[in-house]
């Protein structure tokens, strides 16, 4: 873990660990499965599943002022040790610890080792019902994430599958660091207010050039545009003009990027001042004045907010 604020190593437990556990942690994993907990909890507690084994002395650390807003708006996070399974063996201290202590109390009075701060501001968010994010037991696609990203929701990932729960997955992260990346990018998804609104416009918008046979062949035809754009589409949480930047530099490096480019404006239904706008984006004639005028197009483009 490089620091509190959110970098963090991609492997925080190291597949040969997680294989020395694979069968308490599959024991705990059924446990936990059985127990029928709303996504909140379930979540909370499988993070602690494999936080015990990262740190398995001292990962709930010393109780801090909240920095949060204590505002519970819908809180429907339960008492910890009514639903940490018999399988976890807490000890003493553990327990002392957790002695009437909530989910929602655990992200809001305490910290947790190694764990960034925005963890604890998805996880609270999201339990008092502030954000909206859904938990699955699959990896999405590019596009299951940008459709839920248009209805301004996010998703988080556990692994489930007993066969792949002491895995890395998808060869770069432990089952652990995995959902805290998912989290993290809620974090970065709903904190940003002010450019929000226009991410949401452009989401939409790019969900719409999936109708486009012209995107569908790029997409196809080039493994790296694809790649570019999939990226730009549902997993960069920026400012809607880097975004749109981004997007213009992926499509003028193909083989017909212009003419592509300006079948993009067209579709999106631009007027011909936007047009010009989007045609100057990335040049040292793109003034504040055209930032501004893109920001508002994509903003009210927006579906949801």
């Amino acid at each position: 873990m490089k620091s509190r604020s959110g970098s963090y190593k991609k492997i925080l437990i190291e597949e040969s660990v997680l294989k020395t556990h694979g069968d308490y942690l599959r024991t705990n994993l059924e446990a936990i499965k059985s127990l029928e907990l709303n996504p909140q909890d379930f979540t909370a507690i499988y993070i602690l599943l494999f936080l015990r084994i990262k740190h398995q002395k001292n990962w709930l650390q010393k109780k801090e002022l909240n920095q949060f807003d204590k505002k519970n708006h819908n809180d429907v996070s339960s008492l910890l040790l009514k639903i940490i399974p018999n399988s976890f063996q807490l000890n003493v201290w553990e327990i002392e610890k957790l002695k009437e202590i909530t989910t929602l109390n655990l992200f809001e009075q305490f910290t947790l080792k190694a764990i960034p701060q925005s963890i604890h501001r998805s996880m609270i968010n999201w339990i008092n019902g502030l954000w909206n994010i859904q938990l699955l037991e699959h990896i999405p696609n590019s596009r299951e994430l940008l459709r839920l990203q248009v209805k301004n929701n996010r998703c988080i990932t556990v692994i489930t599958d007993p066969l792949k729960i002491d895995c890395l997955v998808l060869n770069k992260r432990d089952p652990l660091s995995f959902v805290l990346h998912d989290l993290m990018h809620a974090d970065q998804f709903f904190s940003q207010i002010d450019s929000q609104i226009g991410q949401l416009g452009f989401y939409k918008l790019i969900d719409a050039l999936y109708e486009l046979p012209e995107l569908m062949f790029h997409l196809k035809a080039n493994a790296e545009f694809k790649n570019e754009f999939e990226y730009v589409a549902s997993d960069m949480n920026a400012y809607v003009i880097h975004l749109f930047k981004c997007l213009k530099s992926s499509v003028l490096r193909l083989e017909n990027g212009p003419s592509f480019w300006e079948n993009i404006l067209k579709w999106w239904k631009m007027n011909e001042e936007e047009k010009n706008s989007s045609r100057l984006l990335n040049s040292p004639n793109f003034s504040e004045k055209h930032e501004a005028l893109l920001k508002t197009f994509f903003e009210k483009n927006q579906e949801v907010f």
